[in-house]
């Protein structure tokens, strides 16, 4: 597989950790630099990462392309989805937590303090909502027991909030402090944490 994004994606980090955990291996193509945004925009026609290029195949989106891995190599050491509905509605508030500070990230990168804005008040209610809604919804029907897909997607969101500095996720320890705690030093997690190179 031959992998497209950063580094510093919570999105790409989460193919990538899922990735090491069912055993798959991959090329990752660097859109960061020019070169790699050309490559990206060859093959995509919504230049976002991540995208997969699996032979002929081409695959936009993290949530699909782990659909694909999944469904070819197994969950390895991953748990697989208990309750699929369910955790497809954890993975869609954990990716409107993401998307929020995304958008946060980006207006800040332009020098626009979106946070004094309504509409940045919205996304920060947005994020504060969802965590909340996450942390009454740990240890039911086994989230946050042991390490999923929604498990991963929340530790790299969190990971990634904390890394960009966006939102405040200390103010969530209690609810998921253990959580990160339980899997900060897993050798999938560990190796793609968020860095600036």
């Amino acid at each position: 597989m031959k992998l497209y994004g950063t580094t510093t994606s919570p999105f790409v980090r989460r193919v990538r950790v899922v990735a090491a955990e069912v055993g798959a291996p991959y090329e990752l193509v660097n859109t960061a630099p020019a070169d790699g945004q050309a490559a990206l925009r060859a093959i995509s026609p919504i230049w976002k990462v991540p995208v997969a290029e699996l032979g002929e195949r081409i695959i936009y989106d993290s949530r699909v392309i782990i659909d694909w891995l999944t469904t070819f190599r197994g969950w390895g050491d991953l748990r697989p989805p208990r309750d699929r509905w369910r955790e497809a509605n954890l993975l869609n508030a954990i990716d409107g937590a993401l998307e929020s500070g995304i958008h946060l990230f980006y207006l800040r990168r332009e020098g626009i303090d979106a946070t004094t804005l309504p509409y940045g008040k919205h996304e920060v209610g947005r994020m504060e909502a969802v965590f909340a809604w996450l942390g009454a919804e740990l240890g039911k029907d086994g989230f946050g027991e042991d390490l999923g897909l929604p498990e991963v997607s929340l530790l790299c969101c969190l990971d990634w909030l904390d890394f960009r500095e966006v939102y405040p996720t200390a103010k969530h320890d209690d609810l998921f402090g253990p959580l990160r705690a339980a899997y900060r030093e897993r050798q999938s997690l560990a190796e793609t944490r968020p860095v600036v190179t």
